[in-house]
């Protein structure tokens, strides 16, 4: 027989101490307390690496998309869009480029099936329709759906973490397959407005799709075109035709 002496700790309190207490057991019992004991304080131990490891790579896969994503130059982007609209009955297919210039400068210019162009510098935003000549200009809302709609593109295309997690509700996973992201309105969670961007491991973004609060569905194949230094003319001349200039 052996003898033990077990403490029972209570949260700190001025009129309580630890309760002690011996205990006489046998070898056999004693070898059972000590592996419950080890196994608990390994579960424990386990749990917390995994709650941290977890966080950290949630964090840093966000971070590391940024970085994938960021450029010092000037890129184009060639995209298809296919739109799910309630009231149509056929999808609607659209096509373009984006571009983007550091630091905050977005260009959306849609060529099919009519030239349309979108874009975000800084706060402000801009639509151009060139077929009726409208335009519109105006600043970014938290809770415009424009905005949001708008911002994942610019936030992207110009690795801004920061405008990502200042209007969205930022979710991200990684598997073999590949990474996703889901965003959703920081301000209206439970608005059923969703983005899902998704790419393969360790590449940019190739996927985009938008559901809004209404059912409707846009979704974004992405593929990079070009970067460097002669894009850089194109993106001046699209953002003085969307300034009107």
């Amino acid at each position: 027989m052996r003898r033990i002496k077990l403490s029972i700790y209570t949260p700190p309190h001025p009129n309580l101490l630890p309760l002690e207490k011996e205990f006489f057991l046998n070898s056999t019992t004693l070898d059972r307390v000590e592996a419950v004991v080890k196994r608990c304080f390994s579960i424990f131990l386990l749990s917390i690496l995994g709650l941290t490891a977890n966080n950290s790579v949630a964090e840093d896969s966000v971070s590391t998309l940024m970085q994938i994503m960021k450029s010092e130059s000037a890129v184009k982007i060639a995209y298809q869009e296919t739109r799910m609209l309630e009231l149509m009955e056929q999808p609607w297919q659209g096509s373009g480029y984006m571009y983007s210039m550091p630091p905050d400068l977005m260009i959306r210019e849609q060529l099919q099936p009519q030239r349309l162009l979108m874009g975000v510098k800084a706060d402000e935003m801009f639509y151009y329709d060139p077929v009726n000549d409208v335009r519109h200009q105006g600043e970014m809302d938290e809770g415009d759906s424009l905005s949001l709609n708008l911002a994942v593109f610019k936030a992207l295309i110009n690795a801004d973490e920061a405008l990502l997690h200042s209007l969205y509700q930022v979710e991200f996973s990684s598997a073999a397959q590949g990474w996703k992201m889901t965003l959703k309105n920081k301000y209206e969670i439970d608005s059923g407005f969703s983005i899902v961007v998704s790419g393969l491991p360790g590449q940019q973004a190739d996927k985009i799709i938008v559901k809004q609060a209404d059912g409707d569905s846009s979704e974004f194949l992405l593929q990079k075109n070009n970067a460097g230094d002669a894009i850089n003319k194109t993106v001046q001349q699209l953002y003085q035709e969307l300034l009107g200039e």
